[in-house]
């Protein structure tokens, strides 16, 4: 029987190396992203609080609907540069009804 372990010998060597251990706890960022997502969120709402207090009192209108569209343009203009596309060039010729 060479290579077979038989339970008096190796089995109680098998049984220290194979250990099972208990599951590890959550990570740090398991445990702090619902506190971080929640400080987001009421910091969001505090600034919309604000805007729609300070642009009440100014008579204007509020800001965050601007700061988010004009962020939305900027995001979409980084991306088109980043993937190196080409603003397209639109040919508006009425003179011509059929394509050939």
């Amino acid at each position: 029987m060479s290579g077979a372990h038989s339970t008096a010998t190796g089995g109680a060597g098998l049984a220290r190396h194979f250990r099972i251990q208990p599951p590890p706890g959550p990570s740090t960022w398991e445990r702090l992203s619902p506190v971080a997502y929640g400080l987001l969120a009421v910091l969001a709402l505090v600034a919309t609080a604000v805007d729609a207090l300070v642009t009440a009192l100014l008579g204007v209108a509020p800001l965050g609907p601007r700061l988010r569209r004009a962020g939305r343009v900027l995001a979409d203009e980084y991306r088109a540069g980043h993937a190196g596309a080409v603003d397209a060039d639109v040919v508006d010729d009425n003179e011509q009804e059929v394509w050939r």
